[in-house]
């Protein structure tokens, strides 16, 4: 048992280790290649779709009057989701497989179609439930003027309307305006999250489609992007919105299917990953800590059946915890003070339910590892 206790402070003090690493700046060779204007295509996976499409393409039609560089990609011609991509005159592309459900093949599919006949220099990648914001595309565009050849924007809340879209939305807060913040300050490739980035058509075309397609096709593109020195970059001006889960069961089966993900993508891109070592440990330093925490925890349960002497500490554990994340809490909130689409009653509410919603993930991982069969299955949109 003494061993299990020893572990777990070695854990906690990596953890801390790792914080203090992370903000010592690394020296990373990225060539950018300056360029002024550009043509796009802009990507929106959207079977059944049909009660949230028409925010999305109204969105983009504000700011790209041209709506022939629009793809609406679909799995079957009677979706009604077609019906209303015509009226706005956006293109629509009927996959030719949709037995392959997963997000990543059905950009692949249609990119391909693109590339036989049409050359962009960027193609904008968003999800149907996506709002953007009036000077989105101007404000990416210039990420873009500057050389890089991917850029994720601002994630912001599209239904800021109880506890779990808040502390939902927060979640994408953490990687955004705390993790990609961090990254690209020291120079470190950005994590991607899903929607609303761009990827330039050079990488496109050199990869001949879009070939990432495991579970978590963002984190496949993440560390394709580490692996080859790409040059990337978070810009917080460009501001969209998303439709979080509101019900606790559908974001945990959402994030169970992101740690699943995470888990195959590592498995197919982590050997190609040299040098950088946040993207080979693939998780938060703070994350070491919380784990160690956590062992602790257990460590310290199964060691109430034999002493007495560890009821103390089970009880300060979870404690600590919950304030660790609690101030992590704090820190994300702090940050996205300016923009972040949550009244103040609802910021009261997640300031003290999100620990609690992170601490979900550990049921999370625990059904990722224990179940097979975990498939892309589509999310329903209220509109």
């Amino acid at each position: 048992m003494i061993y299990l206790f020893i572990i777990s402070y070695i854990i906690i003090v990596i953890g801390i280790i790792l914080l203090i690493l992370s903000s010592i700046k690394v020296n990373r060779e990225v060539n950018l290649v300056r360029n002024n204007n550009c043509n796009y295509a802009i990507l929106i996976p959207a079977r059944d779709e049909s009660k949230v499409i028409e925010n999305l393409l109204k969105s983009i039609e504000i700011q790209n009057e041209d709506m022939s560089n629009v793809y609406v990609i679909v799995e079957d011609k009677d979706d009604i989701t077609c019906k209303i991509t015509k009226r706005y005159g956006a293109n629509i592309y009927i996959r030719k497989k949709p037995i392959r459900s997963r997000k990543g093949y059905a950009l692949d599919e249609c990119i391909k179609k693109i590339l036989k006949t049409k050359h962009y220099d960027l193609y904008f990648i968003f999800d149907a439930d996506n709002i953007l914001d009036s000077n989105f595309i101007k404000n990416i565009l210039k990420s873009w003027k500057k050389g890089y050849e991917i850029t994720t924007g601002y994630r912001n809340i599209l239904n800021p309307t109880n506890v779990v879209s808040g502390c939902s939305g927060l979640v994408f807060s953490l990687v955004n305006n705390v993790l990609n913040k961090q990254n690209i300050k020291h120079n470190r490739p950005i994590i991607l999250s899903g929607t609303g980035f761009y990827i330039s058509g050079r990488i496109i075309e050199q990869l001949h489609g879009f070939p990432f397609n495991t579970l978590t096709e963002d984190y496949d593109l993440s560390l394709y992007v580490s692996a080859n020195n790409i040059s990337c970059t978070y810009n917080d001006k460009a501001i969209f919105f998303d439709e979080q889960p509101t019900d606790l069961k559908c974001s945990i089966k959402q994030r169970t299917r992101w740690i699943k993900g995470f888990f195959e993508t590592r498995k197919k891109r982590l050997k190609n990953v040299k040098g950088d070592l946040f993207q080979k440990l693939g998780i938060m330093p703070i994350v070491f800590t919380l784990v160690g925490l956590f062992l602790l925890f257990i460590t310290s349960l199964i060691n109430i059946f034999v002493s007495n002497k560890s009821y103390m500490l089970l009880f300060l554990i979870p404690i600590i915890i919950y304030v660790v994340l609690f101030l992590l809490t704090v820190l994300v909130l702090k940050k996205e003070k300016k923009y972040l689409n949550l009244n103040k009653s609802l910021k009261i509410k997640c300031l003290f339910f999100n620990p609690i919603f992170l601490s979900t993930f550990v049921i999370c991982f625990f059904k990722a590892i224990s179940n097979k069969d975990i498939k892309w299955d589509k999310i329903n949109h209220n509109g």
